[in-house]
């Protein structure tokens, strides 16, 4: 008869923590927080403090109001105008980017080469020069061949949005080097862990690292997203009818009358206007950013 081992101790199961109810704030993450709320009440208080100051200025009569209000419709439409560039630099340059500093991490030779020459030559031209170049070249081509010129009956719109995908290919060359920058953070070693349980190359990079390139990435893109929204001022020089235009057109009115004391009313209110733009595609990427953000990534800072 075999004899009994000794008796394995009994250890007391670790008690597991109550679970919160659903409906307190332990059981559920809360949308928006307190200092969230606040700062946000804080940000309209401060813009219904300068606006009030503002008009109430121009009641006692340190500036024009009446003219102030009048060319709201007209700077309103420089700003619509505005915005349809932005809908259209900002989602080509990032396209470009995201291709080309793709492309610079490439283990091909000619892509990385190709990505390069074009990083390094949209990186080092002055965006008001690719803007000016891409309208007049595209301009002298149109007109000088017959067979485009019949084809492209008004080549100064034409030229125009040339020289508009010119600004996005700019910013192009440095969404690049972000993207580039995101991709290369991602450790190596989980590009190794992913191909040793047999995920493909495509797979890798879309489940892998992708996901952690955006997170990394994002605080740098939203600041070069705020500066081509500034850059799209440039575009007044090829005649686009832009907030800056309109802007540059009113006060040649005003100084044309003698009333120049108007141009620091034209032009505050052309920068307020710029302002409450990149503030808010500033917010709307903040918002992403926090909204995926990951424990640990966020000390990756490019």
């Amino acid at each position: 008869m075999e004899k009994a081992g000794p008796a394995e101790p009994v250890t007391a199961a670790t008690p597991m923590p109550p679970a919160a109810p659903s409906g307190s704030a332990e059981g559920r993450r809360l949308p928006i927080s307190r200092k969230t709320i606040l700062k946000m009440l804080l940000f309209v208080a401060a813009v219904f403090v300068f606006l009030f100051a503002f008009y109430g200025a121009g009641v006692l009569g340190l500036y024009d109001l009446a003219y102030t209000l009048n060319i709201l419709n007209a700077l309103r439409l420089g700003a619509v105008n505005t915005l349809s560039l932005i809908a259209i630099v900002i989602p080509v340059g990032f396209a470009a980017g995201f291709t080309f500093g793709w492309g610079r991490t490439s283990h091909s030779w000619f892509a990385r080469s190709f990505s390069t020459c074009y990083v390094e030559f949209f990186r080092s031209m002055p965006p008001v020069v690719l803007i000016a170049f891409a309208f007049l070249i595209v301009t002298v081509v149109v007109l000088s061949n017959p067979f485009l010129a019949a084809r492209i009956p008004d080549s100064n719109s034409f030229a125009q949005v040339m020289a508009t995908l010119a600004l996005a290919l700019h910013s192009g060359g440095y969404q690049a080097e972000i993207i580039r920058a995101g991709i290369q953070s991602v450790p190596t070693g989980q590009r190794e862990a992913a191909e040793a349980v047999g995920l493909s190359k495509p797979r890798i990079m879309a489940h892998v690292v992708l996901p952690q390139m955006f997170r990394v990435s994002l605080p740098a893109l939203g600041n070069e997203f705020a500066s081509v929204i500034k850059d799209t001022s440039l575009l007044y020089v090829v005649g686009l009818l832009d907030l800056m235009l309109q802007g540059t057109d009113l006060i040649s009115d005003v100084v044309s009358v003698g009333k120049t004391q108007l141009v620091f009313v034209i032009l505050l209110e052309v920068a307020v206007l710029y302002f409450l733009v990149t503030f808010a595609v500033s917010r709307v990427l903040l918002g992403i950013e926090k909204r995926y953000r990951v424990p640990g990534l966020e000390a990756a800072q490019l």
